[in-house]
């Protein structure tokens, strides 16, 4: 069937109707801008793609029998749309996205991921291009679908080896691999002989997991006590880090123009061996704006310290058990799956003693120039039916992927139990007084399990309703999308720090 056969006119009218209901912005925070109405398949997912440089936002909504994209300028006006075919039935998620101008491409990819599909919609001819990919991927795991700089990467591991394979598309249909040769280096597993980078991630399991990190939005602690993480801050490199041994971090830094790589290894806070009774440490890292920030705890004390990507010491704190942490600037706080569960912890010990029961962690994000760390610890929450399953269980699998980083962040405290508190630092790291500030990303968390007509007396974690959500930065604001059962309407509502 030729192409503009398939191109699917009945958005017209629609949108009409949809700029209409949109006049009348007012940019306040906590407050809904955008209203309209919208009729939807009960199988629907959506996807949306940021443009900086346009300040644009491109709405993908895809159900059983087709893909519609929204292009939305910097008011949230309907400036117009496109829309094609779904692909056939193989193709079961999107895992992201590539843009160039005008052009917008999705990329679905089959369960094996040996098969790619890419819709090109351009709105300059007001054509949707399709394109399929037959990948080998002889020997390799596949470690993450990543959109880095407006590129769309799968990266895969070539098992045994240890060399990283990087699978790269384009918004124009370019395809192009390349092997990042590790064989030179040295990474340590658990007991911290050299081993290469395969044996390093499946040294006691022959899965493994990288979590994503990037700069859309404060990261939860959820997603920071993953001991695998990449880092996206940077449109021309990609920074992973492994914490699987307990005396340092491994911090493998990719470039993404020559695809050169180097490794470094940056050492814990060190203590003696029958120091703090001779317990065993759990320790992790987080990493923002080239400083690498790592927590080392067992029941009787907890070190941060904080190092640059040399392993120069910046900084170092220390807090025992029985005393007061000197440098939080927040209650102490237990979450049990959401914000409205909440407490505070009185006692130090208690901190100390219950983050060491689950699996430490930081994240990190700046306001105002200052640095917001959280740290603590997060754990699945057990249910006696068996039913219950949290970031690490059903939401990394299939269904996952068809969310953009921003929306896993903000349902990443769906059945788990966190404790946390806040710190506060001037840019060189040096601890503060200044009040923890509430930011646009904590605010939205709040308004989603509190507004009525949002959750409409059902949990906002739901499974009929979280696949709704869309989150977006915009004009130094957060935005978020959901559909409204009751009233049949898509709403966006603004958020400001």
């Amino acid at each position: 069937m030729p192409l503009e056969d398939l191109l699917i006119k009945s958005m017209t009218k629609k949108l009409l109707l949809v700029h209409l209901l949109f006049l009348g912005f007012n940019s306040f925070a906590q407050e809904m801008v955008k209203e309209f109405d919208l009729k939807l398949e009960k199988k629907r997912d959506y996807y949306q793609v940021s443009n900086s440089k346009k300040n644009e936002i491109v709405l993908f909504s895809n159900d059983k029998e087709k893909v519609s994209s929204i292009r939305f300028d910097s008011n949230l006006d309907i400036k117009d749309s496109l829309s094609f075919a779904r692909p056939e039935s193989d193709y079961e998620e999107i895992l992201g996205s590539a843009q160039k101008d005008e052009n917008y491409s999705i990329f679905w990819g089959s369960k094996d991921r040996k098969k790619i599909f890419s819709q090109s919609f351009d709105f300059a001819t007001k054509q949707v291009n399709i394109k399929t990919f037959d990948l080998e991927l002889k020997k390799e795991k596949i470690v993450k679908e990543i959109t880095i700089n407006n590129v769309f990467y799968l990266i895969t591991l070539v098992k045994n080896i240890g060399n990283l394979k990087f699978y790269i598309f384009d918004s124009s249909g370019g395809f192009d691999t390349k092997t990042v040769d590790l064989s030179k280096f040295e990474f340590s597993n658990f007991e911290g002989n050299p081993v290469n980078l395969h044996t390093a991630l499946t040294w006691d399991s022959a899965s493994f997991y990288f979590q994503n990190i990037n700069n859309e939005s404060p990261p939860s602690l959820a997603l920071s006590t993953k001991k695998n993480k990449i880092y996206t801050y940077k449109n021309d490199e990609i920074i992973l880090t492994l914490d699987n041994n307990p005396f340092f971090t491994d911090v493998l830094r990719i470039n993404l123009n020559d695809f050169s790589a180097s490794l470094k290894s940056i050492k814990q806070q060190r203590t003696a061996r029958d120091e703090y009774e001779g317990l065993v440490f759990e320790t992790n890292s987080f990493l923002i704006d080239d400083k690498l920030i790592q927590i080392k705890t067992n029941p009787q004390v907890l070190f941060l310290t904080v190092s640059d990507l040399e392993g120069m010491r910046i900084n170092t704190f220390k807090a025992l058990r029985d005393e007061e942490i000197p440098f939080k600037n927040s209650d102490v706080f237990q979450e049990s799956g959401s914000f409205i569960n909440k407490k505070v912890l009185e006692k130090p010990k208690q901190f100390i003693r219950k983050i060491n029961n689950s699996t430490p962690g930081i994240s990190c994000y700046t306001l105002n120039g200052l640095y917001y760390a959280v740290i603590g610890s997060s754990q699945d929450i057990a249910y006696a039916s068996g039913g219950g399953m949290g970031m690490g269980g059903g939401f990394a699998g299939s269904s996952m992927p068809m969310y953009t980083y921003t929306v896993e962040n903000l349902i990443s405290y769906k059945d788990k139990n966190v404790v946390y508190t806040t710190c506060v630092f001037d840019s060189n790291f040096n601890h503060l007084q200044d009040p923890v500030k509430t930011s646009a990303f904590e605010k939205i968390r709040m308004f989603l399990e509190k507004n009525e007509n949002i959750k409409d007396g059902r949990t906002i974690f739901n499974k009929d309703l979280y696949k709704d959500l869309i989150l977006f930065k915009l004009n130094s604001s957060l935005y978020l999308g959901n559909y409204n059962n009751e009233n049949k309407k898509y709403q966006i509502f603004s958020f400001s720090e």
